[in-house]
């Protein structure tokens, strides 16, 4: 019987990574115990190790990690069924939603906000201190905050692991309403961008624009149905992007709708010269703080009429519609994942994602923590 688990311990912003051997924990009633499959590296996660501002909580040192994708290793009352009722036993393939609210406070119950959950507490953001097993660049994972939500899937974990991706650009479309025939323009394609595309494009957008780089993730947001392609070390100047975005779109006004998901303060006054007057701008992509940008009120806001919202996080509802996304199996989702790395060499996926994104000789499109490789 197994008695202990690696994880890596996070040291601080550009700290090292230190893998550390802990013992599993008792199994406390309504808890489970999960081994962890994969864990994909979140850019937010990198961000927080390259020193930029937290805009959610996050201890040093930590156990990071909050894509997480494994397999039942031992449950108890709590954990005999998913999200949706499915049934749940040891073997069964499971995803956490790694954000856990209380359900009772101002924005849970008032503001219906629960994103902002004055006590919410998440997986890969709980410190290094008992129980120790808490993130996803680890063996395994102990389900052990009260309220934990989990789905039962049968995908390969190659393509589970971006349910936690693809319930955020469920949120992202949410907040902007995307409707059947409109033209719909996706800044950046990282896992988020493309993940947007996709939603974007179930939510009934009849043509996509992607804006973006490099190459390979381009020609995997063209296998994902984007119509159109812009690469941004092709078209370097600001002004020809909006002027060929432009050109894409009914008479050249502009794009029904944007979403930004760079993490790239510059883009966002770009996006918003995208927007036909009247279109919704999405900020989907700061989850840290990197800095501010200009923007005009007069002639980006007012005058152009727009609707401007930012989007945050994920709750059940967006996993559940994302899952079904994913489940229908009709975009290449897996092939996301450019790079399996064991738990030693996590500090080698971080310093790609924080540099050129280029890792054995390869560009990162996403880097998948695979702990028993």
């Amino acid at each position: 019987m197994v008695t202990k688990g690696r994880v890596v311990v996070t040291m601080g912003p550009r700290g090292a990574f230190e893998i550390r051997e802990h013992p599993l924990p008792e199994m406390e009633p309504g808890t489970a115990l999960m081994r962890i499959e994969l864990c994909g590296v979140c850019g937010t996660d990198v961000h927080y190790w390259a020193g930029y501002k937290p805009t959610i909580p996050i201890t040093f040192p930590g156990i990071m990690g909050h894509e997480i994708v494994g397999i039942v290793e031992s449950q108890n009352e709590g954990y005999l069924m998913d999200a949706v009722g499915k049934p749940i036993r040891p073997g069964d393939r499971i995803v956490p939603a790694p954000l856990v609210t209380c359900g009772t406070c101002f924005f849970c119950q008032i503001a219906k906000e629960p994103v902002k959950c004055l006590h919410g507490k998440a997986y890969g953001h709980l410190g290094d201190g008992y129980p120790y097993h808490t993130g996803g660049y680890a063996e395994y994972l102990y389900l052990c905050l009260p309220g934990t939500t989990v789905f039962k899937t049968d995908l390969p974990p190659e393509v589970a692991v971006f349910l936690e991706p693809i319930s955020i650009a469920v949120t992202a479309v949410d907040k902007v309403r995307i409707n059947p025939g409109e033209t719909v323009v996706v800044q950046g394609s990282g896992n988020i961008g493309l993940l947007c595309l996709v939603v974007a494009k179930e939510a009934g957008a009849s043509k996509t624009i992607v804006v973006g780089g490099p190459k390979a993730r381009l020609e995997l947001a063209r296998k994902f149905g984007a119509d159109v392609l812009i690469d941004i070390a092709e078209m370097r100047n600001p002004a020809e992007r909006i002027e060929a975005v432009r050109a894409q779109t009914p008479g050249g006004y502009g794009a029904d709708v944007v979403i930004e998901a760079t993490g790239v303060p510059a883009t966002v006054p770009e996006g918003i010269d995208f927007l036909r007057y009247g279109g919704r701008f999405c900020e989907a992509g700061h989850f840290a703080d990197a800095g501010t940008v200009a923007i005009n009120p007069s002639t980006h806001l007012c005058a152009k009429c727009i609707t401007l919202v930012g989007a945050w996080s994920s709750l059940p509802d967006t996993f559940a519609r994302g899952l079904n996304i994913l489940e229908s199996r009709k975009y290449p989702i897996g092939e996301m994942v450019s790079h399996r790395l064991p738990l030693e060499r996590t500090a080698d996926a971080f310093r790609a994602l924080s540099s050129n994104y280029m890792l054995d000789g390869r560009e990162v499109i996403k880097a998948a923590i695979a702990p028993w490789d």
